[in-house]
Formats: C-alpha cells, structure tokens, sequence
C-alpha cells in the first residue's frame, strides 16, 4: 500500500515537470562535497553540514525552475517553427489523458523493466552502509555517481549513432550492450558477498585501505553505470512511442512513478529482513526479465519516428525530407 501510494504521487509529479527533462540529476556535487567533508571522519556520525549543503542545493533548484524554464509554446527552432502545437486543457481532460497511458499494451509491456530502473542505489547504498566506514562510503557515493555520468556518455553515443542506419537496430544493441553490464554486475556482486559474509551484528566498516574494498569499489563503477544506462535504456524505447511533448511528459510521469514503486519494492525487501544474498537475486531476477522485455520492445516497437501520424507535432522543414528515407531503412533492417 505504502509504495503504491508513492508510485502514484510519483507519477502525477514527474508528469508536472517531465515535459522539460525526462531525467533529472543524480547528486553527484552533492556527493563530491560529502566527500569532502567526510575525507577525514572518524566516527559513524555524518556531519550536519553534509544536511545543511544538501538542502541549500536542494532549494536552489526553485530559482533555476522559477526564473530559468521557457513555457513550452515560446520555444522555437532555428528555422523559427514550433515544437508542437498546445492546445488548452483542462485538469479533468488531462486526467483521463493519464488513465488512457494504461489501455497502452506496450506500456504495459515495459511495467518490470521501468519498475526495475533504478534498484542498484538500493542494493550498493544498503552495501555500502553495512560494510564500509563513513569516508569509504562517500568515496564509493561519490564514484557510483561519476560513473552515472560515464554510463550517460556512452549510452547517448550509443543510442544517437547515425553510423547504425536503423533506430530499430539501434536499440536492439544497445539493450545487448546494456545486458552484458548488467548481467556482470549482477554475477560480480553475487560472488563478491559468497566471499565476504557479514555478521549484522558486527559489521566489519572496512576502510579504503582494507583488502574487501578493491572488488567492491570495481562492482560499485559498474553499478553506477547500471544505474543510468538501464534506465535510459528503458526511456528511449518507450519516448520512442510518440513524438508528442505532452504526451511524452505524460510518460515520463509514468515512468518515474512505476519507478518509485520498484525503489520502494527494494526497499522492503531490505526491510523484511532478507539476507543480502536473497535480496540480490530478486533485483538481479527483476533487471534480467527486464532486459529480455526490452529486447523485443526495441525490436518490435521502435520505429523512424510518429510525428507524421500525431497532428500536435510540427515537424522541422530540414528534416521533412529525410523522414521518409529513414523510414524505409527502418523497413530495410527488419
């Protein structure tokens, strides 16, 4: 009940500010200044500037939204049409616009890899916490959110290369690409507790300079770029359903809500009390159906583009042209 209540909040918030970022930022300043201040920590106590700096960051995002946001109607393109055409609608029309998201089989379809996104902060923080000291911990934070932005790097080189013809194709290794990091990480991490059992009782609070952290510090890379390239992942194929931005912002909520459920879901498995090996084979059995259901839907669903069948999308004069062409390499590749 408790994560279904979040899931839904979730949703109607990331509905309300998805139409101008499908994803949002990881922490990893935050994670650079805990670092810092906790570089020389002794104790098990985190300082309350580390509390203090995280809500000053956290508030200064009101001023960016506030001040810095264009409305979607005054956007326009260098060669001066618009993104899409905004009509009016009411609170009512828009609520029955999210209530038809779910009749959608192929939103359906990508429910456990969307539920499934974002589970390895869950898993590696829980670690983290139970075996390392304070200043290993922000060490290992701060890396985990590094490699979020390596694993964005190179998932946008992945998605965006023009060098494979076919979106279809595209997807298709990309989601193999993102498999066999997953799978990796998943198979490491398993083996890694199989050679460090911990007594909850006792934690062991390893230092940076102890032996156990080299092969955790190696998973933890891994898992931050599970962390984004699973989710993007994911994002990609399913934004690749529409053309539309508000329609996108409608999916983008729904994506983020499922997505807070199966954080929650994580979270509880944590909760009920379940040893950390049983809690990575449940994660590790989510992602991996997951990617066999992005593996079709990338396949099967994702083609050139939908903006000639949606009349809200206005489409750029340069590349009316080149639709058509993508199109038949779409129909080429399958």
């Amino acid at each position: 009940m408790q994560w279904g209540l979040l899931s839904v909040f979730s949703w109607l918030y990331f509905s309300i500010f998805g139409i101008t970022r499908l994803n949002y930022d990881q922490g990893t300043f935050g994670s650079l200044v805990a670092f810092g201040i906790n570089f020389n920590a002794s104790n098990l106590q985190v300082p309350i500037s580390v509390y203090i700096v995280f809500i000053l960051l956290m508030a200064s995002a009101f001023f960016v939204a506030a001040f810095g946001i264009v409305p979607p109607a005054q956007v326009r393109r260098r060669d001066g049409t618009p993104l899409a055409h905004y009509p009016h609608e009411g609170l009512w029309e828009e609520l029955k616009r999210q209530r038809l998201l779910l009749n959608d089989w192929r939103l359906l379809a990508m429910f456990i890899p969307m539920f499934a996104s974002e589970v390895p902060i869950i898993v590696l923080s829980s670690l983290n916490s139970l075996y390392f000291n304070i200043r290993t911990r922000s060490l290992n934070s701060l890396m985990f959110n590094v490699m979020q932005i390596v694993g964005a790097i190179w998932i946008g080189l992945m998605l965006d290369n023009w060098k494979i013809a076919s979106r279809r194709t595209r997807g298709a290794v990309t989601v193999a690409a993102v498999a066999i990091v997953v799978i990796a990480g998943w198979i490491g991490l398993t083996v890694w507790l199989y050679r460090n059992p911990m007594d909850l009782l006792d934690p062991p609070l390893y230092d940076w300079t102890d032996g156990p952290f080299g092969g955790f510090f190696v998973l933890n890379l891994i898992f931050g770029m599970n962390m984004v390239i699973y989710q993007v992942t994911v994002q990609w194929i399913i934004s690749s359903f529409t053309n539309d931005p508000e329609h996108l912002a409608r999916l983008a909520g729904l994506v983020k809500g499922v997505l807070a459920g199966g954080v929650a879901a994580a979270f509880g498995t944590e909760a009920a009390g379940l040893t950390q090996l049983h809690v990575v084979a449940y994660n590790f059995t989510i992602q991996a159906v997951g990617l066999v259901l992005m593996a079709v839907m990338a396949w099967t669903c994702v083609t050139t583009t939908s903006c000639t069948t949606e009349e809200s999308v206005s489409l750029p004069t340069e590349v009316q042209a080149n639709v058509g062409k993508d199109m038949e390499k779409d129909d080429q590749a399958s």
